[in-house]
């Protein structure tokens, strides 16, 4: 009898380890190289995207992507999202150019506000009626996302809630915060883009055009690091903007620190820390500049908004050496087609860099 139980009991386990290797086995990790807040499992018959908090690196939520027409029962370990999505709300303009690099923008049912908008299918479907916009997140109401038959709303996460998910998630509605603005990396905030391949089930477009930009972007920084004029020619830049009484500029562990970097330049503030902005006072970024040789990220599109702005800015070194660079001429088309094509910020800081500087930057004008 004890023989039996014994044999029985190995049997069991053996039965188990097989069946833990097969469920390990069918998970197939989507490798993400530069973005440190997301992943995706290929698991048996559907993927499951995880997405992290960016101050605790925790995961904060799990999406399960589960094909229409799939037969197989559902997982209970996250929220379903059937895929491909038909319809979507994607309130951050980065979100319209990613899709747009994937040609699917006809999946935007409802975005931001039309003032805010440059690409032009978008535009013509606002006007037209068949794309909501809203100026808040609030403006977003249950009642007209459930008439426009959006299941799944995706927002620029910064900590909290999208207002009404619950009631939302009552009417069958996924909100689902996107980080792609707290990614250090470069490249990181591009690869975001192997998620709305995810959901819209172009996942091969995503990632050839995320490989694109990425061989674009090593090439260049091999011309700028190859360069025997690199350190002779790196200029000190002062970049960011005037709010009110408070100077706001990138930190030091920021996308666009990392950029400025990359392209040879001398960020006045590379040391500071953080991956968002940091605050300073006019009179500190006025001492400041005299140190700088440029200033990029003015807020104006011409000297003279420039000064209407502040008048202090006439007495600016780089504005006196005539070094101020913005890209508010077009700010809709930078802010929509900047984040997924780095490649494009770093060939225009290249040339800022080098006083190489055609007309016809990506995003970048020198002001006049």
């Amino acid at each position: 009898m004890k023989n039996t139980l014994v044999i029985c009991s190995l049997l069991i386990f053996l039965f188990s380890c097989t069946t833990r290797q097969k469920e390990t086995a069918n998970v197939e990790v989507k490798g993400f190289e530069y973005a440190q807040l997301v992943s995706i499992e290929q698991k048996s018959g559907y993927k499951e995207l995880i997405i992290k908090n960016p101050k605790t690196l925790k995961v904060e939520s799990r999406y399960v992507l589960f094909p229409r027409n799939s037969k197989m029962k559902r997982p209970k370990n996250g929220k379903i999202i059937e895929v491909p999505v038909q319809h979507m709300a994607a309130l951050s303009t980065s979100f319209v150019g990613m899709l747009n690099a994937i040609k699917s923008i006809g999946a935007i049912k409802a975005t931001t506000e039309e003032q805010y908008i440059s690409n032009r299918q978008l535009l013509k479907g606002i006007k037209a009626g068949r794309v909501l916009t809203a100026g808040y997140e609030t403006g977003l109401t249950p009642e007209a996302v459930l008439k426009a038959e959006i299941p799944l709303i995706v927002f620029s996460g910064f900590g909290q809630p999208f207002p009404n998910e619950d009631k939302f998630a009552q009417l069958g509605v996924v909100c689902m915060a996107n980080y792609d603005w707290e990614e250090k990396h470069p490249l990181g905030k591009a690869e975001w883009i192997k998620v709305f391949g995810a959901l819209v089930c172009k996942e091969k477009e995503a990632d050839t055009y995320f490989n694109q930009v990425v061989k674009s972007y090593r090439e260049l920084r091999k011309q700028i690091t190859s360069g025997s004029e690199t350190k002779r020619n790196q200029k000190t830049v002062l970049c960011g903007g005037l709010a009110g009484d408070i100077w706001y500029a990138p930190a030091g562990k920021s996308f666009m620190a990392g950029i400025m970097k990359d392209a040879g330049m001398n960020y006045f503030y590379k040391n500071t820390t953080g991956t968002a902005s940091i605050s300073l006072s006019l009179e500190q970024v006025f001492n400041d500049d005299r140190s700088c040789d440029v200033w990029i990220n003015a807020e104006a599109s011409t000297l003279n908004e420039l000064f209407e702005l502040n008048s202090k800015f006439r007495y600016f070194h780089t504005v006196r050496e005539g070094k101020v660079y913005s890209y508010m001429h077009d700010p809709n088309y930078y802010w929509e087609y900047s984040q997924v094509n780095p490649h494009w910020l770093l060939e225009d800081f290249m040339r800022i860099n080098r006083d190489d500087t055609p007309a016809n930057l990506h995003f970048y004008k020198q002001l006049k």
